[in-house]
């Protein structure tokens, strides 16, 4: 299983955590996923940064069991 924790506008197309039982290959295919579950949030995930274990990491890192994966809009403010 991999946690999801979504933040900000993403938490209006998600719970703010979801658990998945089968875990996509990498975060590529997460996006993926994701895109095909809420298509209506597919431009918001095509800018969203993702962490696991709260660190950013790229579109081919590889997912694993018990991974927690942060799935992080733009954001500004000041």
């Amino acid at each position: 299983m991999v946690t999801l924790t979504f933040y900000a506008g993403l938490k209006d197309y998600f719970p703010a955590d979801m658990n998945l039982g089968e875990i996509p290959s990498d975060i590529g295919s997460l996006r993926q996923y994701l895109r095909g579950q809420k298509p209506l949030a597919s431009a918001l995930l095509g800018q969203c940064r993702f962490a696991v274990d709260n660190t950013f990491v790229d579109e081919d890192h590889l997912l694993r069991q018990g991974d927690i994966v942060l799935v992080i809009p733009p954001s500004s403010g000041g």
